[in-house]
């Protein structure tokens, strides 16, 4: 790989890691809605069996075998970072339900 092949390389993944942030965004906001549908209903963040599903679902899409363990080590880690922000909303929620909940914040 010579110096303009790395800086391409490089491009590609920086145009991939805004995708990601964006993808990141967007899941971010259907955490909010579940935290809100488990704080109602009083159900804890962590659901075994739901996160295993998720691996084993996810890990299908995978086409490249080496990359599987890889990609449910980065899943793991997108879904630890989900639940503390699931436990940070529902903290809040104790404390103010209507800005935990539905994402109001004061002026």
């Amino acid at each position: 790989m010579d110096g303009n092949q790395l800086i391409r390389a490089r491009q590609e993944i920086s145009g991939i890691d805004r995708e990601m942030a964006r993808l990141f965004e967007a899941r971010m906001k259907a955490v909010r809605k579940i935290a809100a549908y488990k704080r109602a209903r009083g159900l804890p963040v962590l659901d075994d069996a739901q996160e295993r599903a998720v691996l084993e679902r996810n890990a299908a899409f995978i086409e490249t075998e080496e990359l599987r363990e890889f990609y449910a080590q980065f899943l793991r880690a997108v879904m630890d970072v989900s639940k503390d922000y699931q436990r940070r909303l529902m903290e809040d929620v104790e404390s103010s339900p209507s800005e935990a909940v539905l994402g109001e914040t004061k002026a």
